[in-house]
């Protein structure tokens, strides 16, 4: 079996077609998503990049594996060691269990350069820097180093192949011709509008609607100076959609060369990200700074052959954590045991299954919050808000209010203290399992507060 696992950056679901999205931006993902099954409530344990990506390789949620950051106190992977090498059995990566049950695992991706993630390419078969620009590559230099491997070695059976592209964070650099075929497809989405555009000029910090770029101007075309009116949101959203659609077209390029060598009937394909954007949610444009539902949830398409029935949908509350412990299942590797995920092996074979009650995540690398998702409603609780509008907690009727405009935590208090318990309970459960680890999330917070305190020696 070999599986292909194609990690975009920054990858919202609701601007794909097989999403519901009406722009033409992803033509290679709706075909795949048509043969195979989409998971609408797929959410990453941890944003933003490193924290993400490292819960996915650890099979452990970032309060367990130390990172929840992209720096200094909550980007300190820790892993188990014996004294004489080695993790423990039960504390391994994901590509070392997968080669422990006859998987080569091959990466190809600069993320570990980007964020000095050395430990991302522990246990691999394989693992490839496409180049030294560090997620600055554009997804024809990834590929650029994927296809000559593929021309020879993509008919060896037994091998997962990891391929990171970047494009979709921003900054969109790409030339705007890519975005032809979106012309005559004006952006549906309504929301924000000029009313709720102009209210967010006052938003202070870094991707707010008027502090896009330091300098105040932007030097892509596709990227306008500041975010000001509707028509400059309409600028960014098809920049973002460019960068889909160019993704999208050299993704196919990687298919279009398993289908040249007959080895799609036996090759699972896997579409993921590792966190969305915010386009306006909470006077953010085009990044990621909280633990807003944009930011976490991201697309999971599976078209796996023999496995996956055609247009099928998914809608359990499931992490990127069980992924790692699905592949393992899949595959016939042991899940480890302190690992966090659980498999939706039954999920993808179309078999009952019972999903998650609600979901617990967080983001630490700007806005230090934790959130609790059920089904309806989504509770935030923020502890620095690093100078950011955000309220010590907030609560999101999430069918109502997708945007996340109006916080219910004083009209619904009941519910607030439901999430609460669910949290705390969660707290609990992950304490048990790191036992003296801190929670690296308040190592962050404390760490914030001794960089704000003057310095008294001097």
């Amino acid at each position: 079996m070999r599986v292909l696992l194609f990690d975009i950056d920054a990858l919202r679901p609701d601007h794909l077609g097989c999403y519901g999205y009406r722009r033409p931006t992803s033509p290679t993902l709706d075909a795949v998503a048509a043969e195979g099954l989409c998971f609408n409530r797929y959410y990453c344990a941890n944003s933003p990049c490193l924290p993400s990506r490292m819960s996915f390789a650890s099979g452990r949620f970032g309060i367990n594996n130390g990172c929840c950051s992209n720096i200094w106190a909550g980007a300190k992977f820790h892993i188990r060691h014996r004294p004489y090498g080695g993790p423990y059995p039960e504390n391994e990566m994901l590509p070392r269990s997968l080669r422990r049950a006859g998987m080569d695992t091959i990466g190809f991706s600069n993320f570990p350069d980007r964020h000095s993630a050395a430990w991302f390419m522990c246990g691999w078969s394989e693992f490839h820097s496409p180049n030294l620009k560090c997620g600055g590559e554009t997804a024809q230099e990834v590929n650029d180093a994927v296809l000559p491997w593929l021309k020879v070695n993509a008919a060896r059976d037994n091998y997962l192949l990891y391929v990171n592209y970047w494009d979709a964070h921003r900054c969109y650099k790409m030339d705007p011709s890519w975005g032809d075929p979106l012309r005559g497809h004006p952006v549906t989405q309504r929301w924000p509008d000029d009313a709720a555009i102009a209210a967010h000029q006052h938003i202070p910090g870094p991707f707010t609607a008027s502090l896009q770029f330091t300098d105040h101007k932007s030097p892509f075309p596709l990227m306008p100076d500041a975010v000001t009116n509707r028509a400059d949101f309409e600028h960014m959203i098809t920049g973002y959609d460019t960068a889909i659609r160019y993704v999208d077209h050299h993704l196919r390029i990687i298919l279009d060369e398993f289908e040249r060598q007959g080895l799609m009937n036996d090759t699972a394909v896997i579409i993921t990200s590792d966190h969305g954007d915010a386009f306006g949610e909470h006077g953010i444009y085009s990044d990621h700074v909280c633990a807003d539902e944009c930011v976490h949830r991201v697309p999971l398409i599976v078209r796996w052959p023999g496995v996956t029935g055609p247009g099928r949908r998914c809608d359990d509350l499931l992490y990127n954590v069980d992924l790692s412990a699905t592949l393992c299942e899949m595959l016939g590797a042991a899940i480890p045991a302190a690992w966090d995920g659980a498999s939706f092996a039954a999920q993808l074979r179309g078999q009952p299954a019972v999903g998650r009650e609600y979901l617990v995540w967080d983001h630490g690398t700007y806005a230090v919050q934790r959130a609790v998702r059920t089904r309806r409603h989504l509770m935030v609780r923020t502890y620095d808000d690093k100078g950011y509008p955000f309220r010590p907690v907030a609560l999101y009727d999430m069918e109502q209010d997708p945007y996340q405009t109006r916080d219910l935590s004083e009209a619904l208090p009941d519910i607030v203290a439901t999430c609460d318990s669910m949290l705390n309970h969660w707290l609990q459960e992950q304490r048990a399992k790191h036992g003296v680890e801190a929670d690296p999330l308040e190592l962050v917070v404390a760490e914030r507060r001794r960089r704000a305190l003057p310095d008294e020696t001097k």
